[in-house]
């Protein structure tokens, strides 16, 4: 939508990235990056957490003329995954945001990915993934199964 296509253009185009599913609800309303938040949660902060603790707002609310807007104002939206620990617990959310575009989340797009740890250790670890193709998708998944059923 940044490059002036309608939400429905946008999502078949995703759709032909193989980005979107099919049927892609799950990806719209924010279903699908919950799930993996959850997952990354659990393994990573070593605490089980269900769907409906984590705050969830998709992109379907977005405009075309709003995500434009934010480009051009150099605050792109971005869908963006947040955990955080705290005294009560797991704080977790999966929302649309505006990050300023000097920052290297924003400069994410197509199918890339990138998350941003700070920790006791490392006060500000980030990973980049830039555009995996079909075969790193297809091997992550084959890699998390043999994971599975060996355990």
């Amino acid at each position: 939508m940044e490059q002036g296509l309608s939400f429905d253009e946008a999502l078949k185009k995703a759709q032909e990235l193989g980005v979107a599913e099919t049927d892609a609800t799950h990806d719209i309303d924010g279903w699908d990056a919950a799930v993996k938040t959850a997952a990354l949660i659990t393994v990573l902060m070593d605490t089980p957490i269900r769907l409906d603790q984590i705050e969830r707002e998709g992109i379907r609310e977005l405009t075309p003329q709003a995500v434009r807007n934010a480009k051009r104002d150099g605050w792109p939206f971005k869908l963006v995954c947040r955990a955080r620990r705290t005294e009560n617990g797991i704080e977790a959310s999966v929302k649309p945001e505006k990050i300023l575009s000097t920052q290297p989340m924003a400069k994410m797009a197509d199918t890339s990915s990138y998350i941003y740890f700070e920790t006791d250790i490392f006060p500000g670890l980030a990973i980049t993934e830039e555009n995996p193709g079909l075969y790193a998708t297809a091997y992550g998944l084959l890699a998390d199964f043999v994971r599975a059923v060996k355990d």
